[in-house]
């Protein structure tokens, strides 16, 4: 899954994993578990630094390396992965046979959704900073790789329309 914060990419993982029994993957909890590991806080930033080092360190792959040998352990009928941000990784979810959703929705929304949700250190930031923190490097791409994706959802109507959506998919 593919989108920019506060899209709803979470809500529809839940989803998945509530009503069809999905495995949840996020290339992100690699990231919170050497954070918590380091004893610093899972802020955005953070998030986004430790990612561009690993990258840095041991190759762009890291993380599409990492999730693919977790999506081919599962024993789940359904792998949700979330948080494609990088071409490697979009390659990876297609070479083990995933389908790629893009959920969007406009950037006001989306800034609201964010501060009221409240986690990663973003409860009191400003839609300027906000705005700001989609120009980083690792958010970059989302939207081109989102334009190659199987299934773009626009997450403007009711949690119960997402939903719809949602089945429609898994329906095919």
């Amino acid at each position: 899954m593919i989108g920019r914060i506060g899209s709803g990419k979470t809500v529809v993982a839940d989803y998945l994993v509530e009503k069809y029994g999905a495995e949840y993957l996020r290339f992100s909890d690699v990231l919170r578990d050497i954070l918590a590991r380091v004893h610093k806080l899972d802020t955005r930033e953070n998030l986004q630094n430790m990612g561009l080092a690993l990258r840095k360190s041991f190759g762009e792959g890291i993380l599409a390396e990492t999730l693919r040998e977790d999506i081919l352990k599962s024993s789940s009928k359904l792998v949700v992965v979330d948080g494609v941000r990088y071409e490697d990784e979009y390659d990876m979810i297609k070479e083990v046979g995933g389908r790629l959703v893009y959920v969007t929705a406009p950037d006001k929304t989306r800034y609201k959704r964010t501060v009221k949700r409240g986690t990663r250190g973003e409860a009191d930031i400003t839609f300027e900073q906000f705005m700001a923190s989609e120009k980083k490097e690792t958010e970059r791409l989302i939207d081109i790789l989102g334009g190659k994706a199987d299934y773009r959802i626009e997450n403007t109507g009711t949690l119960d329309d997402l939903r719809k959506r949602v089945d429609g998919i898994i329906k095919g």
